[in-house]
């Protein structure tokens, strides 16, 4: 018995330090991987015959060298009248402009084109109805004639929900 013990105990520990291991690596693998992003909200249909500016929400990258190239941008196009939601930087490298949407938003992206010389247009997956527009460190500029309004292909319009479109109207307070 006394022998089994002197074996069994270093075993038993060992066992039980390699599960202590296993807790802790499996815990800290948890711990530090990233949040999952939450899924985007898709865009509102609504019918529209014409779409303008007012109508199109976009995002500006830089994506390339020149720094405030995405300001620049923004800023022109908010002159213009684009919904622009947000202008940052951007991990991937783009040498001229990029003009990235879902097929559906073909209206957008003809009219968001119209305002670059030589913009490269990219379809994707995305659901939430927004153009994306990546300028890289070959920028070509402005187009001197952009639309101000385009034709909708098939009538509808993928419209970007906005917070206040989303939430609730407050009922009405009773009359005293």
């Amino acid at each position: 018995m006394r022998i089994f013990r002197l074996i069994a105990t270093p075993i038993l520990l060992l066992s039980l330090l390699g599960l202590l291991v296993w807790g802790a690596t499996w815990g800290w693998k948890a711990l530090t991987e990233p949040l999952p992003s939450p899924s985007p909200t898709p865009c509102v249909m609504e019918p529209a015959e014409i779409v303008t500016v007012r109508d199109v929400t976009v995002r500006i990258y830089n994506g390339g060298f020149t720094s405030g190239l995405a300001n620049r941008v923004g800023n022109q196009l908010t002159e213009a009248g684009f919904d622009v939601a947000r202008v940052t930087n951007t991990e991937e490298r783009v040498t001229g402009t990029v003009i990235r949407a879902n097929r559906r938003e073909t209206p957008q992206i003809r009219l968001a084109a119209s305002y670059f010389v030589e913009p490269v247009i990219q379809y994707d997956d995305r659901v939430d109805g927004v153009v994306d527009i990546l300028v890289g460190t070959d920028f070509a500029g402005f187009s001197e004639a952009p639309f101000a309004q385009v034709s909708s292909t098939d009538g509808q319009l993928c419209r970007v929900p906005t917070p206040s479109a989303s939430a609730p109207e407050p009922s009405p307070s009773p009359s005293s």
